[in-house]
Parts: structure tokens; C-alpha cells; sequence
């Protein structure tokens, strides 16, 4: 009878494997842009062999895409997590969320943001794939609050990129911040501050006094 338990384990060492990957080439794609890396570095990074890189990855463009949908797959995963509270409510944690998953995948947020204002060959297929249809679900719970009363009447576009520019624009900044600034913009005090600042001024412009659950206490 043939063993397969340890079938299990060598998936988990390719998940890690994938994994380490995916850090080394955000590391390198956020320092040099796309043209600048090169698989060499990244496998290097990794502490892998070049050649076990592409038994991974197919190629670069398929690394740097991986990167790309990884970081967006982790924001659809903070809408999920909030989409069905209520509206204030879901949104002031949405903020939050959004704010300490930047903070800590700053090298990816530094890739996605280039190939956005890049317009870069990937941002079509992102756009429809994974963006378009995460704005287009933001939008639409957005309108059902307005419709409900719960927040006041504005186009939910503008919304969504209030809440996005609010929160990201602040990781753009934090080398300025370290120069401008009395304190560390990442420490964890610091970002709580910051998560409640974001969500006091979106949620008062929003709801008013109806954003019940959402102001600071």
C-alpha cells in the first residue's frame, strides 16, 4: 500500500514557498518598478534558486501580477468582512481596516498606486477582474444607505474615493511625515489616531448625527 501522508506537508512547503516569493518580489518591484526587477533578485530574496522561481511563476509579468492580485484580494477581503454591518457601523470598521492592512503591506500599496497612475498594462484586466467589481459592490451599499436615509444623498463614486484617499494617501506620505512630523506615523498609537480621524470627517460629512456606532467615543 502506497503512503501519501506526507502529501500535505510538501503543499504546505510550496505555500510558503509561494509566499516568501510574493514578499521578496514585492520588496523588489517597490524599489525598482516592474522595468528594474529582475527574477535573479527576487529568487534571491526569496532564498531560492532562480530556476525554482519559474516552476512557481511562469515569468515575471506572472510574479508581478500575483503581487498585484494579491494586495487586492486582501482589500475585497476587508469589504466582505464589513459589508453587511450597518451602514455607519460597517464603514467606520471598513476605515479601520483599510488602514492597518495598508500599514502593513506599504511595498504592495507602493506597486498597485504605480500601475494605477502608470496606467500600466495590467490595471485593464485588474480593473475588470477585481477593482471594478469591488467598487462597483462598495457603490451599491453605498446607494442602499442613502436610499434608507441613513446617509445623505452624494454620488457613492466620490464616496469611495474619499474613503480611499483618506486612508491610503497617508502611507504615500509617511516618508514626509517622518521628516515633518513629532511622531512615528506608523507606530500603533499613531495609526489609531490617524483610523479615528479618517472615519470622524467621513462619517460627519456622510451621516451627521445619524452615523450612530461610527463616532469616536
Amino acid at each position: 500500500m502506497t503512503a501519501t501522508a506526507p502529501a500535505p506537508r510538501i503543499a504546505a512547503d510550496g505555500d510558503e514557498v509561494r509566499r516568501r516569493l510574493l514578499d521578496a518580489a514585492e520588496e523588489v518591484f517597490a524599489a525598482r518598478g516592474y522595468r528594474g526587477a529582475s527574477t535573479r533578485e527576487i529568487a534571491a530574496r526569496a532564498g531560492i534558486g532562480k530556476r525554482m522561481l519559474f516552476y512557481y511563476f511562469a515569468s515575471k509579468e506572472a510574479v508581478y501580477r500575483a503581487v498585484l492580485e494579491r494586495v487586492i484580494g486582501g482589500m475585497v477581503a476587508i469589504h466582505e468582512q464589513f459589508r453587511n454591518d450597518p451602514g455607519p457601523v460597517g464603514l467606520a470598521e471598513a476605515i479601520e481596516g483599510i488602514t492597518y492592512f495598508a500599514a502593513a503591506n506599504m511595498r504592495a500599496l507602493t506597486v498597485l498606486v504605480r500601475e494605477i497612475m502608470d496606467d500600466g498594462p495590467h490595471l485593464p484586466t485588474l480593473a475588470a477582474s477585481l477593482l471594478g467589481p469591488l467598487f462597483a459592490r462598495g457603490g451599491a451599499e453605498l446607494a442602499r444607505n442613502m436610499d434608507e436615509g441613513i446617509f445623505r444623498r452624494d454620488d457613492p463614486m466620490h464616496v469611495l474615493l474619499n474613503v480611499g484617499g483618506a486612508t491610503m494617501y497617508y502611507f504615500l506620505m509617511v516618508p514626509l511625515l517622518r521628516h515633518i512630523w513629532d511622531r512615528d506615523p506608523l507606530a500603533p498609537e499613531t495609526l489609531t489616531e490617524r483610523a479615528a480621524a479618517v472615519r470622524d470627517v467621513l462619517l460627519h460629512g456622510l451621516a451627521g448625527a445619524n452615523a450612530q456606532g461610527g463616532a469616536s467615543r
